[in-house]
């Protein structure tokens, strides 16, 4: 009788069509008659199969029928015939194998992981497994884990060349340079024939900083591969690398010659020839490419990726349309236009493109993340974070999602998310200099000055002329005291972009630090006469005529930047201020509630408007304010550290006031305020033994600060310490006489006896 498995979960159903992002590799629909034509002949074996009764005879059938699949490049219907191997005998190990090698290729690593688990735990001795197992524990970064499997495989057998080579790439993630340059080069020794172990060495050669032994190896492979295609792609990007073109355009047009369709050598000779300046002989060899291999993504995008890298962005479009238009089911040719439109500033074309391919593809990553970058283009931020979320969630190896993941969330204020998710984006992607930039400007608002610098140097380096990495650059050097550097870092900026409001709004900065606001306000306003629509402008001219205490002039350039834009960032916060000099205090918190309105997740509104109801003795809406705010960011310290000082003094849970100082401290050490704040709850706890050195801390970091130091005097005066009591709260009076703690600071100083120490 025939096997009982339900065809359903046997059938291979005809691949639908998959992106892989940033490789451009599509798989076509096949036709309905071939994908009619391979459902029979997959029935029919799969009726062969499941009639026989001898379950050994079947699970092989299954595995031959899978092989058939694989070697043919199906995949998926690979998968589906090693899993039913796999379920007639569930400790059949060279099924689990050949399934996670099925996974592997479908992109699907997790469960390929999952699967070549199974099959090392199965069969132990089978090399072939443990090493596909410490490759994908490589891809993991579990160095260590992977180079005690390749140990393993070694003392079994100390001339397999794979498991050199693994145990080569895991000392490289260890940064053990010399030992990965010894593994790889035994590999080379034992598998001359493999161009991989040649590339391998190379590469290890060139972390270790040995240029001329790197160029040798390339040019081994060669000498042991004379027909191979890779070996002279792999020395012609060597030579790509280190700038020497003419050699380089040799080595490929070689490799171009050994096999007149590679896509590869020519692909690459482009970028050689884009290098050297020759754009006319790159065209011409994209056109060419294209009658090539004429149904391979690669080829018949060459020339639209060649106009985009080279900034012909109108023939770009011209030639995706086109392509569009021939090819209209390809849908990494709509999104090669999309991505285009979205880098030229087309938004509106984008946008228009993008929801087709979204309602067809919702689950895609690729798709997820050009509709998470329009969305930060229509500045909608919290729409852009689930969009993303879920981007990077189904593809966590993509470092532009967790980049643009980072900036919708320093949009929102959510620093410490944003700085994780740009952690993230370099973790894969160590060189790009936009989240370097994006991470220094976060540092610096965190106080970590010095790491800032280094980010922001590094994003320079990799690329001088980043607009975003100049800025990080200056902010940074500001916050370490180096001004007159950061001016010329900007002077230099705006030179390029006049009216780069990022710039304008540093060098305003600047100049206040050096008293010199009148200077930026003279810049400004003649930029305002020049784009007299533009409400950035005009919101930067209000915050200098404020700085110059001008509040007139400063209202209503600020009034005409809400006119122009009613959602100007910091706008309604400005005004606030603005009313709070002028003391119209109810028009101020009008001005702040509208800020929250205007900028739901930025904490500064809240805070602002909970220090005026602390001025007011109104507890309960300050208390209000900050719970809000810390729901909002419930890893803003600052937020945390307000929020845990009301609870302290003005009623509230102090397990959870205690909680929320330990937090601000854990996430701010240096900080005098996170000293003070841990300090003074435990202070109220009644732990004034551990109060009294928090406190300390926090009047060293603060020395003219009165709430410290009457903080410290309370703590010393619980201890019996009276002396030192009497001297911090004496100094608490001095450091701000008219503050209103002084009256009852004064009552406590007078019940201490004089003579007590």
């Amino acid at each position: 009788m025939c096997d009982s498995v339900a065809l359903a979960n046997i059938v291979p159903e005809p691949s639908d069509p998959e992106i892989r992002i940033g490789k451009s590799v599509i798989t076509m629909h096949v036709a309905r008659g071939a994908a009619r034509t391979r459902f029979l002949l997959a029935f029919l074996a799969i009726v062969l199969v499941g009639c026989s009764s001898d379950p050994a005879q079947r699970r092989l059938k299954y595995l031959q029928s899978g092989d058939t699949y694989f070697n043919s490049g199906k995949y998926h219907e690979a998968a589906i015939q090693y899993r039913n191997a796999a379920g007639v005998d569930p400790r059949f190990a060279g099924a689990h194998a050949k399934l996670g090698q099925a996974l592997h290729r479908l992109g699907n690593d997790e469960a390929a992981y999952r699967e070549f688990l199974e099959a090392a735990s199965l069969d132990p001795a089978d090399a072939s497994s443990q090493l596909d197992l410490a490759s994908l524990l490589l891809l993991r970064g579990q160095a260590d884990q992977a180079n005690a499997a390749a140990q393993a495989v070694l003392r079994a057998d100390p001339s397999n060349a794979r498991a050199h080579a693994v145990l080569g790439e895991s000392l490289v993630l260890m940064r053990d340079h010399p030992g990965a340059i010894q593994e790889f080069q035994r590999a080379v020794d034992l598998a001359p024939q493999q161009v991989a172990h040649y590339m391998a060495l190379g590469s290890a050669y060139m972390s270790a900083g040995r240029t001329a032994d790197a160029e040798v190896v390339n040019r081994r492979a060669i000498e042991a591969n004379p027909r191979s295609v890779e070996a002279r792609i792999n020395l012609g990007q060597f030579y790509f690398a280190q700038g020497r073109l003419a050699e380089a355009e040799a080595v490929v047009q070689q490799a171009a010659a050994v096999d007149p369709r590679a896509l590869m050598p020519r692909l690459l000779w482009v970028r050689i020839l884009v290098r050297a300046g020759k754009l006319a002989d790159a065209e011409r060899l994209c056109q060419g490419i294209k009658t090539i291999a004429p149904n391979d993504p690669h080829a018949y995008q060459a020339l639209a990726l060649f106009y985009v890298s080279t900034g012909q962005t109108d023939k770009a479009v011209a030639e995706f349309r086109s392509l569009m238009a021939s090819r209209p089911k390809d849908t990494a040719v709509k999104m090669s236009l999309i991505e285009t439109l979205i880098d030229l500033n087309r938004i509106q074309e984008a946008d228009a493109l993008e929801q087709g391919v979204l309602r067809a593809n919702p689950d895609n990553a690729r798709v997820l993340l050009s509709d998470g970058r329009i969305l930060i283009a229509q500045g909608r931020y919290q729409d852009t974070v689930t969009v993303l979320q879920k981007a990077v969630q189904m593809d966590p190896q993509e470092a532009q999602g967790y980049y643009f993941l980072g900036v919708a969330q320093q949009a929102l204020h959510m620093a410490e998310l944003a700085k994780e998710s740009f952690r993230r984006c370099l973790a894969l992607a160590p060189g790009m200099a936009e989240a370097q930039s994006a991470l220094a400007s976060l540092d610096i608002a965190a106080g970590d000055n010095e790491e800032a610098l280094r980010l922001a140097g590094a994003a320079l380096q990799a690329h001088p002329g980043l607009p975003s990495a100049q800025l990080a650059h200056a902010q940074a050097l500001r916050a370490n005291g180096e001004v007159q550097q950061s001016e010329t870092v900007l002077l230099e900026l705006l030179r390029r972009d006049p009216t780069s409001l990022p710039a304008l709004a540093q060098l305003l900065n600047v100049y206040r630090s050096q008293g010199k606001t009148a200077l930026a306000v003279q810049r400004i306003s003649e930029l305002v006469q020049q784009y007299p629509q533009n409400a950035g402008l005009h919101f930067l001219l209000a915050v200098g005529y404020f700085d110059l205490k001008d509040l007139g002039r400063s209202e209503s350039s600020l009034l005409q930047a809400i006119a122009l834009d009613p959602r100007t960032h910091q706008a309604y916060s400005l005004l606030g201020n603005i009313h709070l000099a002028k003391r119209a205090v109810e028009a101020a918190k009008q001005d702040f509630r509208k800020a929250i309105e205007v900028e739901p997740h930025n904490l500064s509104n809240y805070l602002a408007l909970e220090a005026q109801y602390e001025r007011e003795a109104n507890w309960a809406e300050a208390k209000q304010l900050c719970e809000q705010a810390h729901e909002i960011d419930p890893e803003s310290p600052v937020a945390a550290g307000a929020l845990a000082v009301l609870y302290l003094d003005h009623g509230g849970d102090f397990n959870v006031a205690f909680s929320l100082a330990q937090k601000v401290k854990q996430k701010m050490p240096q900080s005098p305020l996170a000293a003070d704040t841990l300090g003074w709850a435990y202070y109220k706890v009644g732990s004034f033994d551990s109060a009294i050195p928090e406190l300390q801390s926090s009047v060293r970091g603060a020395p003219n600060n009165a709430l410290f130091a009457f903080h410290l005097g309370m703590a010393y005066l619980a201890a019996g310490q009276h002396g030192a009591a009497r001297e911090s709260l004496q100094k608490a009076i001095a450091d701000n006489p008219h503050s209103p703690l002084v009256a009852g600071i004064q009552e406590t100083l007078r019940k201490i006896p004089p003579d007590a120490r």
